[in-house]
């Protein structure tokens, strides 16, 4: 199992690009960065990365056809993938904040039109890709007369993010890969079955690259750590009921499903206070949904890494935060190694 890097997504370019290089030069397999309304481009952020590289993958997570028309997400990829030689990526989800902040109406809407939606930007995205020229008209999206002729590298990875079983199911037909957020191993026994029999219907297949976006935050000084860790965990799966129950009782689930506030306020204010909710609740949380703790802990985090490769998993995409450069040296000297 191979081991990417995800970036804050308000870095500069050029320190993507010093990031960049320096995880290329400790042997990861790719880095990404997100795309957050409140940032620069990713895309465009990348450029500088993508020349300056010569063999790390680099990619955008998470790309939403509500923000962005699926055609138009096909050229940026193709784009960054002409200026990389063939190393983008890209994950395309109807997750994220886009929805939200571009009041779409997305999330009011029932789930199977959501499906229906990403189904059909993948659909133009890839046939964009793998075809060179489609016609597509969908109930949502289409792309008539649609041409990628000018693109003559290898052609880059598109990944689907999700993690609902129907959702994974759907993506795992058509996309090169799968992306997960915060899915720990306690949580994969409701999630690889739907990959399993969506790659097993009888039609002919590609390989399926599985990745799982997981937080680092682990600090030589734990109580930075663990202030970095409770500050982000309302982004862990914005701390729906799935994300609780493996490690909540049920009352404390229910207490948090209607708690979220302090959760949200602390991620706002930039701090790790999450007013009212019991100590070890949000202990509970930080150490289920998060790699935390200081340089003692890694070994036992990295054991929890070996489930997800004995799982199947071909990548681990590792969330770092402050001081990106430093988390980049620690995993490469003393996760790296225990992996390969």
């Amino acid at each position: 199992m191979e081991l990417d890097i995800i970036l804050e997504p308000d870095l500069t370019p050029d320190q993507i690009k010093e990031l960049g290089l320096l995880a290329e030069a400790n042997g990861f397999r790719g880095i990404w960065v997100q795309n957050y309304s409140s940032a620069r481009d990713a895309f465009l952020s990348l450029a500088p990365l993508a020349l300056a590289t010569q063999k790390i993958l680099i990619g955008v997570v998470i790309v939403c056809p509500y923000e962005m028309h699926p055609i138009k997400i096909a050229n940026a990829v193709l784009t960054l993938n002409e200026l990389s030689k063939g190393r983008a990526m890209a994950v395309v989800g109807s997750g994220g904040e886009w929805p939200e902040i571009m009041k779409s109406g997305v999330f009011h809407q029932p789930y199977g039109r959501r499906m229906t939606d990403v189904r059909e930007a993948l659909e133009i995205i890839l046939g964009g890709i793998r075809e060179k020229r489609i016609n597509y008209e969908g109930q949502r999206f289409s792309a008539l007369r649609f041409s990628t002729d000018w693109h003559t590298d290898s052609p880059p990875s598109v990944y689907h993010g999700a993690c609902g079983p129907r959702m994974l199911a759907m993506g795992s037909r058509i996309a090169d890969g799968i992306m997960m957020s915060d899915v720990m191993p306690c949580m994969l026994s409701k999630r690889l079955p739907a990959i399993a029999h969506a790659r097993d219907d009888g039609r002919p297949r590609r390989s399926l690259r599985l990745s799982n976006f997981i937080a680092w935050h682990i600090r030589k000084n734990k109580e930075r750590s663990q202030a970095e860790a409770r500050r982000e965990l309302i982004i862990r799966g914005w701390l729906d009921r799935d994300w609780l129950t493996p490690f909540l009782s049920p009352q404390e689930s229910e207490f948090v499903l209607k708690n979220r506030w302090p959760f949200l306020k602390a991620w706002i204010e930039g701090h790790g206070d999450i007013e009212g909710v019991p100590e070890h609740v949000v202990d509970r949380l930080v150490e289920g949904l998060s790699l935390a703790g200081d340089h003692h802990d890694i070994e036992r985090h990295t054991e929890r890494l070996h489930k997800f490769a004995a799982a199947g998993f071909s990548e681990i995409a590792l969330r770092v935060h402050e001081e990106a450069d430093e988390s980049i040296r620690l995993i490469a000297e003393r996760v790296l190694p225990a992996l390969r």
